[in-house]
């Protein structure tokens, strides 16, 4: 039976608005508080959002439930977040002012890694989870296997899912889109679609990976 895996993690929208409140409190004192406290403003809008707009839509696609809302937040993270919560960490430790302990911020500062980590965990599991859906039992044809596994899992067909869920939109990001090539915009949201299925592995396992897999099928595949 598989076992349902989380992580610990202890309200880090509570964090996030706590850290929120003590910069309000400080930003009088330079443009540089002032800046923070519009990011995290951004970031809690963001989680909000993918929480309560994205999350319901992705569960009604996978038919199962995603769990705690704070794991789904945390995939949407994403490594341009990290300079944020290192700066604030830095100001912090000679300022006094913030409640959050240094610990607390290095963990805000490394949530984009538990997002990768979910699209690592979510690109292993669809690389098994779709075979059902690639199965043919001619062992003349085995070796194509290779073939519809990489039609199903490249970023250029998961970033169709991306688009279809708007995973992308609400992804926690600062850095800019104007430079991104097609090719690394899709690399993201691939990547997110991963960590989705990321989730839905350490919750319902190859199982729950497999009676998604549909929605990865190609439209090549499905037009045949």
């Amino acid at each position: 039976m598989h076992r349902s895996l989380e992580w610990n993690l202890p309200g880090i929208e509570g964090r996030l608005a706590a850290l929120r409140d003590d910069l309000a409190r400080e930003q009088g004192r330079g443009a540089k508080l002032r800046r923070w406290t519009r990011n995290i403003d951004t970031v809690l809008a963001k989680a909000a959002g993918a929480s309560a707009e994205v999350r319901p839509a992705i569960e009604a696609d996978l038919g199962y439930s995603l769990g705690g809302r704070e794991q789904f937040i945390v995939a949407m993270f994403q490594s341009s977040t990290r300079n944020l919560f290192d700066e604030i960490a830095e100001h912090a430790r000679s300022g006094g002012w913030c409640s959050l302990a240094d610990a607390e911020l290095r963990e805000l500062a490394g949530l984009h890694e538990a997002a990768g980590a979910l699209a690592w965990i979510g690109d292993a599991a669809l690389k098994v989870g779709i075979l059902p859906a690639i199965w043919d039992p001619d062992v003349a044809r085995a070796g194509s296997l290779t073939e519809n596994r990489k039609a199903y899992d490249r970023n250029s067909n998961l970033a169709r899912l991306c688009d279809r869920w708007n995973l992308y939109e609400h992804r926690i990001h600062f850095d800019p889109d104007a430079s991104r090539s097609k090719r690394k915009i899709d690399h993201v949201k691939g990547t997110l679609v991963e960590s989705v299925f990321g989730i839905l592995f350490l919750r319902e396992g190859l199982r729950g990976v497999a009676s998604a897999a549909h929605l990865l099928e190609p439209p090549a595949v499905r037009n045949h």
